[in-house]
C-alpha cells in the first residue's frame, strides 16, 4: 500500500515539474512575440470614430481608440485576430499576420434593429418598437440642396407622401403621414428637440396686391437648418402618436439635432454651391408660329364673319423671315445661384458636452423677382453638474428673408409670360416696360408685363424666430429619474406687398405692410422608471405638461402713394384700411406609458394622454386618448433558434386614438361681435360668426399590424405595415338654409362649425433594406420604400353637402368637389367625347346650348357627354373627372462605395395621381388672336384639317373652354430626385492638412422626370397646403433642377 501511494506522489511530482516547465516555457515564448500594433479606425467617409471597441479574440484584452479614432493594442502572435466594433456598425474581424499597422473602416450597419429610435417623450431600442416609426439619420441628409428638413424625407419614408407645393425658394411643402386625415389640414406636428414647432398663424400667405392670389406659404422647418440635424423620427399610426394626444391627429415628426461629444474639440465646415434652371419648358410658338397661327386664324374668323377687312396681319404675311420673336418663358426664367455654408464646433471636456453652428443658406429662385435667405444660429449644451444632476439646453434663432413670386392664378408669373405675345417686346423705344404693340392694326402683348410684375412688384415675408429648451434631469437611482423642461417658440413677422405705379401695367401703386408675433411656451415634468428583474424589463412614464401661447397681428394698407414711396404715410386716404387680429390659446395635459418585455420576446406597450384645450366649451374641454401595442419576436424563440434564412421574424400590432382641435374658425364655441359704424345709427355691433357651445374634438383611430424580418444574417430587412386609419366628428362649418343669411356669399357672418362627417384612410406600407454586396474595398446597400393608400369620405355634416373650390374672381369656375363615398379633393367637370366632326354627329347630338350655328355649336367643337340622357348639356352633366390622390408612391436608393469613393443614385415617383392641367386651359384656349398659345394648337380642327386633335377656333362663345377631362391628365412619374458621388481624401493626406476627414462631392437634384404629363412638373402638391386643393396646376412655381459642388471638412 506504501510502495503505491509513493509511486502515486512520484507521478504528480513528475506532472508537477513538467507543467511548470511548460508554463515557463510558453511565458518566455510569449514575452519574446507579443508586440504592439497600431492604427486608426475611421467610417466610410474618413471620420474617424473615438470610442470603437478593439479586442483581441478569444482573450480579455481589449482597448478602445482615443479622440482621433487611433488605438494602441498588445497582440501575442501573428495568428491573433482583432475585433473592431461600433455602435450602428458591422464589427470586422482582422488577422494582423505580419503588419505593425492595421488601419480598420467600420461601415454602417444594415440591420436597424440595435438602432435608438425616438418615440415621444423619450427613446428605445428599434427591436423593442412595437409601433410603427420610421427613423432617417443625417447620413440620409448630408449633400441634398434643400432649405427644409421636411423635403428630406421625399421618397425616404414608407408611408410618408411629401411633395413640393412649388419650387418656390422658401416656400412650403405637403407632408402627408398615411394620406389625408382630415379637411382641416393635414401637416403633421413636428417636434424639435422637444420644442413643438408653431408655424406662423398669419404671415402673408396670399397675393395682397390683386389676382387670385398666390401660393407662399412657409414650411415651419424652414427656420431648420439640415445640416444641424442628427436623426428624424416619424411616429405613423396611433398607438405611437397618441403620447402627444390631440396634437398628433395629422403625424408626427420627432428632430433630433446633433450634440457635444466628449474628447477633443471638433471644427467643421459643410457648404456647398450649386446653379439651379428650370427642368423643361413649355412648347409656345414662337414668332413664326404665331404669325402663321394668326393667318390661318383671321382666315377662318372671316369665313364665318363674311368681314374680310383684316385676313391677315400685314407684318405677317411671310412668317418664315420673322424670327423667334420674344420668348417670354426665357425672360421671366433664369439660372439661379444656391449656397449653404456652415461652421460647427462640438466637444466636450470633464462633465460639458456642447455643440454650436453657424450658417447661411441663400438661394436665388428660377423665377427672376423670387429669392429666399436665411441666417441661423444653433447653441446645444449638456453639463453633468453632479452624478446625480445634469441640465442643458437646446437652442435655435433664425432670420429668414423670402421675396415671393406670384403663383398660382391669373396673375401668376408664368400664366401672363406663357400667355404673352412674342411680337410684343420687354422693353419700349424710351427704356421703360413694353405693354402692348400695334401690329397691322392689332394690338399684341399682355399690359400686365410679366417682366415688370416680376422686378417691380415685391412681395417680402421676413421671419425673425427664436425656439429652445432648457431641461434638468434628477437620477435618484440607476432605475428612476426625474426630468422637467422649459421650452419657447418666438415668432416674429414683418411682412409687406408693394406695388409702385407704373403707367399703363400697374395702377394703382399700393402697399400692404403686416406685423404679427406667435408666442408660444410650455412647462413639462417627466418621470422614468426602467427596471431590469431577470428575464422582465419594465418601463414607465409620467408626464404632466402646460402650454400657452397668444398671437396677434397688425395690418395697414394704403394706396396712390406719393412717387411710389413704399410707405403707409406716403400713401392717401382714399381706399386705406386697418386691422388687427389677436387671440390665445392653452391647453394642460397628463400623459403615462408603460412598458413590458419578456426575454426578449414578448412586448406589451401601453399608453394614455388626457388633454384639455381652450378651444372647446367648459362641457368638451377634456380630450382622452389610449393606446395599446404588443409585439412578438418570434426568432427568439427555442423552435426558430436552427432557422437558416430567417434570422429575424417579429410580429406587432396596435390600436390607439388621437385627437384634432383645428377648426376652421378660432375659438368657434363662443359667438364673436364686431364693431360696425353705419349711418344714420352710428356705432354698434354684429356678429361675426354663430357659435357653437357643443363643439368638440375630432377623433382618430388607427389600427395597425406589422412585420419585421431579417435575411441571410440580416443583409436584408423586410417590414411591412398594414393599417386602418378612421376620422370621426369631424370639425365642419356647417351650411344652413339660404333664407337664414348666415353663410352665404356676401354674408360676412359665419355659419356655426359643428362636429360631422367621417373619413377613413387604408392601406399598406414596404420599407426594404439590403447590403447586396460588402467587401473591404467595395460596398453596394439599396433601400426600397413602397407605400400606397386609399382615401374615403363617408360622410360629411348633410347628405347633400360638399365642400367645393373655385379658381377665378367671384367663385367662377369649379375645380374641386369634395362629397360622401369619394375621396377628398376630386376635380369635377364636364366629360368630352370627341369633336363634332360631320353634322349628321351635330344633329344627334345633345343640345350644348348655344343652337346649331357657326357662331354656336358647329363642327369642330367638342361634343360632351350627356350622362343624364336629358338631352341637353349642362350642370347636371358635371361629374368626377380625376383623383389627385396616388395609387401609390415609392422610392429606391442605391449607394455604392468603392475605397474612398462613394456613390449615391436616388429615385422617387409617383402613380395613379391625376393632374388638372389648369394652364393648358389658357395656352390651348384658342379663342382669341392676341394671345399666344402652345404648339399643339397647330393641329386644331379647321375646313382644311378635320382630322385636327384640338377644337376649332372659336371667339364667339366658350363651351369648349369648360373644365372637363381634356385638361386631366396623368401625373404619374419617375424622378431620378437626387445623384452624389463623393470622395473622401486619403488619411494620410488629411493628417498632414491637420485634419481629422475630409470629404468632396458633386451632386445633381432633380435631374430628370419620367413622365407622359404636358405642364412644367407633375409634383404640385397643395395651394397653401389645403387638402381639397391638390395637384392642380394653375401657373405654378416650377421645381428646379439643381447642381451643386460641396465639402465637408473637419479639424
Amino acid at each position: 500500500m506504501k510502495s503505491t501511494r509513493k509511486s502515486f506522489n512520484g507521478w504528480i511530482y513528475f506532472l508537477f515539474i513538467i507543467i511548470t516547465l511548460t508554463g515557463i516555457s510558453n511565458s518566455i515564448y510569449a514575452q519574446t512575440t507579443t508586440r504592439i500594433i497600431t492604427g486608426i479606425v475611421t467610417d466610410e467617409d474618413g471620420t474617424t470614430l473615438p470610442g470603437a471597441a478593439v479586442l483581441v479574440k478569444g482573450t480579455k484584452t481589449s482597448t478602445s481608440t482615443n479622440v482621433d479614432g487611433k488605438y494602441s493594442i498588445a497582440v501575442p502572435s501573428d495568428e491573433s485576430v482583432l475585433v473592431f466594433s461600433y455602435v450602428g456598425t458591422t464589427p470586422i474581424e482582422a488577422t494582423v499576420g505580419t503588419k505593425v499597422v492595421l488601419n480598420i473602416i467600420l461601415k454602417s450597419s444594415v440591420s436597424t434593429l440595435s438602432d435608438v429610435v425616438v418615440i415621444g417623450y423619450g427613446t428605445a431600442k428599434r427591436s423593442n418598437v412595437t409601433s410603427a416609426i420610421s427613423s432617417i439619420s443625417e447620413k440620409d441628409i448630408k449633400d441634398l440642396p434643400v432649405s427644409g428638413v421636411d423635403q428630406v424625407l421625399q421618397g425616404k419614408v414608407a408611408g410618408v407622401s411629401v411633395t413640393t407645393n412649388g419650387g418656390q425658394p422658401g416656400g412650403g411643402v405637403s407632408v402627408r403621414v398615411r394620406g389625408v386625415t382630415s379637411v382641416n389640414g393635414n401637416e403633421p406636428l413636428y417636434v424639435v428637440d422637444g420644442v413643438p414647432l408653431q408655424s406662423n398663424r398669419n404671415s402673408i400667405s396670399q397675393d395682397q396686391l390683386g389676382g387670385m392670389g398666390g401660393q407662399t406659404s412657409q414650411s415651419p422647418l424652414a427656420s431648420l437648418n439640415p445640416s444641424d440635424i442628427l436623426s428624424v423620427d416619424i411616429l405613423k399610426d396611433a398607438s405611437a402618436q397618441a403620447i402627444y394626444g390631440s396634437l398628433a391627429a395629422n403625424g408626427v415628426v420627432i428632430v433630433t439635432t446633433k450634440r457635444g461629444k466628449a474628447g477633443e474639440g471638433k471644427i467643421t465646415y459643410e457648404g456647398y454651391y450649386g446653379l439651379q434652371e428650370v427642368q423643361k419648358k413649355l412648347k409656345i410658338m414662337d414668332l413664326s408660329q404665331f404669325a402663321q397661327y394668326n393667318n390661318e386664324v383671321l382666315g377662318e374668323i372671316a369665313a364665318v364673319d363674311g368681314n374680310t377687312t383684316f385676313t391677315t396681319v400685314g407684318e405677317f404675311q411671310n412668317p418664315s423671315i420673322l424670327g423667334k420673336g420674344t420668348d417670354w418663358q426665357d425672360e421671366v426664367f433664369r439660372r439661379g445661384v444656391m449656397q449653404n455654408h456652415q461652421v460647427s464646433f462640438s466637444g466636450g471636456q470633464d462633465k460639458t458636452n456642447y455643440y454650436t453652428s453657424f450658417n447661411y443658406f441663400s438661394q436665388e429662385g428660377t423665377i427672376i423677382g423670387s429669392d429666399f435667405n436665411r441666417l441661423s444660429l444653433r447653441f446645444n449644451i449638456d453639463q453633468q453638474v453632479k452624478s446625480w444632476f445634469k441640465v442643458g439646453l437646446s437652442s435655435n434663432a433664425t432670420r429668414s428673408n423670402q421675396r415671393i413670386s406670384l403663383t398660382n392664378g391669373s396673375d401668376a408669373i408664368v400664366t401672363i409670360a406663357t400667355a404673352n405675345s412674342p411680337a410684343a417686346p420687354v422693353y419700349n423705344e424710351g427704356g421703360g416696360y413694353a405693354t402692348t404693340v400695334a401690329v397691322g392694326g392689332y394690338n399684341f402683348g399682355n399690359v400686365r408685363n410679366p417682366i415688370a410684375l416680376a422686378l417691380a412688384r415685391e412681395v417680402r415675408n421676413i421671419q425673425t424666430k427664436g425656439y429652445g429648451n432648457l431641461y434638468g434631469e434628477l437620477s435618484f437611482t440607476k432605475n428612476f429619474s426625474f426630468r422637467t423642461e422649459a421650452n419657447f417658440d418666438y415668432t416674429v413677422g414683418d411682412n409687406s406687398a408693394f406695388q409702385p405705379y407704373i403707367d399703363n401695367i400697374l395702377t394703382p401703386s399700393r402697399l400692404v405692410e403686416q406685423r404679427s408675433s406667435n408666442v408660444y411656451y410650455g412647462l413639462r415634468n417627466l418621470l422614468n422608471y426602467n427596471q431590469t428583474f431577470g428575464k422582465h424589463n419594465v418601463t414607465a412614464l409620467l408626464g404632466h405638461e402646460i402650454q400657452e401661447g397668444e398671437y396677434d397681428q397688425l395690418e395697414a394698407a394704403r394706396q396712390n402713394l406719393t412717387q411710389n414711396i413704399p410707405a403707409i404715410g406716403a400713401g392717401g386716404e382714399a381706399g386705406q384700411s386697418l386691422g388687427s387680429y389677436l387671440g390665445d390659446f392653452a391647453m394642460e395635459s397628463y400623459f403615462g406609458r408603460a412598458g413590458y418585455t419578456y426575454n426578449n420576446r414578448y412586448a406589451l406597450n401601453v399608453s394614455l394622454r388626457r388633454d384639455g384645450s381652450s378651444a372647446f366649451g367648459p362641457d368638451n374641454r377634456i380630450g382622452y386618448f389610449p393606446a395599446t401595442s404588443i409585439g412578438w419576436t418570434v426568432t427568439n424563440e427555442s423552435f426558430a433558434k436552427d432557422l437558416k434564412v430567417l434570422n429575424y421574424l417579429k410580429l406587432r400590432a396596435g390600436a390607439g386614438a388621437v385627437g384634432n382641435q383645428n377648426s376652421p374658425t378660432q375659438n368657434a364655441y363662443v359667438t364673436r361681435v364686431r364693431l360696425v359704424s353705419t349711418a344714420p345709427f352710428g356705432q354698434g355691433g354684429i356678429p361675426q360668426n354663430v357659435g357653437n357651445p357643443k363643439l368638440a374634438w375630432e377623433s382618430v383611430i388607427t389600427y395597425n399590424g406589422g412585420i419585421d424580418m431579417g435575411f441571410l444574417d440580416r443583409k436584408l430587412e423586410l417590414t411591412v405595415d398594414v393599417y386602418k386609419k378612421e376620422t370621426s366628428e369631424m370639425i365642419l362649418t356647417s351650411s344652413l338654409p339660404v333664407f337664414t343669411g348666415i353663410g352665404i356669399q356676401y354674408n360676412d357672418i359665419q355659419a356655426p362649425v359643428v362636429n360631422a362627417g367621417n373619413m377613413v384612410n387604408t392601406g399598406f406600407d414596404i420599407s426594404l433594406n439590403s447590403a447586396n454586396i460588402t467587401r473591404t474595398n467595395f460596398e453596394w446597400k439599396t433601400n426600397l420604400i413602397f407605400s400606397r393608400y386609399k382615401n374615403i369620405l363617408n360622410s360629411l355634416n348633410s347628405e347633400t353637402a360638399d365642400i367645393s373650390r373655385y379658381v377665378e374672381y367671384g367663385n367662377a369656375v369649379l375645380l374641386t368637389r369634395t362629397i360622401a363615398g369619394r375621396s377628398v379633393g376630386g376635380f369635377y367637370g364636364f366629360v368630352t367625347d370627341g369633336l363634332f366632326r360631320s353634322m349628321d354627329e351635330l344633329n344627334a347630338g345633345p343640345d350644348q346650348g348655344l343652337g346649331i350655328s357657326p357662331k354656336g355649336t358647329w363642327l369642330g367643337d367638342i361634343r360632351y357627354k350627356d350622362l343624364n340622357a336629358d338631352g341637353k348639356i349642362d350642370q347636371n352633366d358635371l361629374t368626377f373627372i380625376g383623383d389627385p390622390n396616388p395609387s401609390f408612391t415609392y422610392g429606391i436608393t442605391n449607394t455604392f462605395r468603392y475605397k474612398t469613393l462613394d456613390l449615391s443614385v436616388f429615385l422617387q415617383g409617383s402613380y395613379g395621381n391625376d393632374v388638372l392641367n389648369y394652364t393648358k386651359r389658357t395656352t390651348e384656349a384658342l379663342n382669341n388672336v392676341y394671345n399666344n398659345q402652345s404648339e399643339t394648337v397647330m393641329d386644331r380642327y379647321s375646313a382644311t384639317n378635320t382630322d385636327g386633335k384640338l377644337p376649332r377656333y372659336n371667339q364667339w362663345h366658350n363651351n369648349n373652354f369648360r373644365v372637363s377631362d381634356r385638361f386631366v391628365e396623368n401625373g404619374s412619374y419617375l424622378r431620378i430626385q437626387n445623384v452624389t458621388l463623393g470622395y473622401n481624401l486619403p488619411v494620410n493626406i488629411i493628417k498632414k492638412a491637420k485634419m481629422a476627414n475630409a470629404r468632396l462631392f458633386v451632386a445633381g437634384q432633380n435631374l430628370y422626370t419620367f413622365t407622359n404629363y404636358t405642364g412644367y412638373d407633375p409634383e404640385l402638391g397643395a395651394f397653401n397646403g389645403g387638402a381639397t386643393f391638390f395637384n392642380i396646376d394653375n401657373g405654378n412655381y416650377p421645381n428646379p433642377r439643381t447642381f451643386t459642388f460641396g465639402a465637408n471638412i473637419t479639424f
